[in-house]
């Protein structure tokens, strides 16, 4: 872990264009820390990057700012990665593996660096596998309290209709998520809509009827709110209500502990809280968008973010 310093660096992981990036490096600068910008599509362009395994290394941005020994890393805030640039060569096949190389080299960096992240590599990558991710929390010692709504992941026409059968009412989504959560209905058990599994997976899930709980866990800090809709999906709602709430004891001790489980420091984790006092777990975001949140019920998301880059 590198020396905790006033002069060390934050490095963000993402792009200037990024809302949440930008925010984050604006408030970081405020304390007096220097901010360093890892854009991977820089890469190998303009972002230079020279690293000897298990002794150290320098990072050159591609801003035309002073380079950057490893060691004066403090911490990363990976708010997003898309891959490393593409090659221009004009044989395919050199293209092919300088594109290759460059992404070695740039994701051995993601995974070895030896400082805090925010989060790291192991949780991008669980959170990109979301079944693995959704079966790793179901095998923890959870309270009673918190349940996991029955799942299917399937491209299998033949699995949904006894899953249906067996779970009642359910849901559908995306299996790596960039859709919004819609009600499964008889038009989607037709042979017709069932064939188009053969293009993809998705996922099938028992509907759980409720009020959407954001939690946000920050370290050891826990800040929740309760998100007041109607829709199915509160990312449909443009009137959404959002009120700061405290949750139950076992609930937020949960919720540290299936962060700790996927490897995030830092994290927005999706539940429904049901009539009866039950909450269902849905998913644990690596890098949630917080801005909206923060803005509509005043929890102190940035300070506690910033706090876990600096140390504070």
């Amino acid at each position: 872990m590198a020396q905790v310093s006033s002069t060390s660096a934050i490095v963000i992981l993402g792009s200037l264009d990024d809302e949440h990036a930008a925010w984050v490096a604006d408030q970081v600068a405020a304390r007096g820390r220097r901010v360093v910008w890892l854009d991977g599509q820089e890469f190998p362009g303009s972002l230079r990057i020279a690293m000897e395994p298990g002794v150290g290394g320098l990072l050159t941005p591609g801003d035309g700012s002073p380079p950057l020994a490893f060691d004066e890393i403090q911490s990363v805030y990976w708010r997003c990665y898309t891959g490393n640039g593409y090659s221009d060569l004009p044989n395919a096949e050199q293209a092919e593996l300088a594109v290759n190389d460059s992404r070695s080299l740039l994701e051995s960096v993601l995974i070895d660096l030896p400082v805090r992240w925010v989060n790291g590599w192991n949780g991008f990558q669980i959170h990109q596998c979301k079944p693995a991710a959704l079966a790793h929390v179901r095998r923890l010692d959870l309270p009673a309290s918190v349940q996991i709504p029955e799942t299917l992941h399937t491209n299998d026409p033949t699995s949904v209709a006894p899953f249906v059968d067996r779970v009642g009412p359910c849901i559908y989504k995306p299996v790596q998520g960039g859709a919004h959560t819609r009600r499964l209905n008889e038009e989607h058990l037709t042979d017709a809509h069932l064939a188009l599994l053969q293009h993809a997976p998705v996922t099938i899930q028992q509907e759980i009827t409720g009020t959407d709980i954001r939690v946000f866990v920050a370290g050891e800090r826990i800040m929740a709110c309760e998100l007041l809709t109607d829709a199915l999906d509160f990312r449909d709602d443009d009137d959404l209500q959002i009120n700061a709430i405290e949750l139950p004891i076992e609930v937020g001790k949960a919720c540290v502990q299936i962060a700790r489980s996927l490897d995030l420091l830092w994290t927005g984790i999706d539940l429904r809280r049901t009539t009866p006092g039950e909450y269902y777990y849905f998913e644990a975001n690596p890098s949630p968008m917080f801005l909206g949140f923060e803005s509509r019920c005043d929890l102190p998301l940035t300070e506690s973010l910033v706090d876990l880059l600096t140390f504070a």
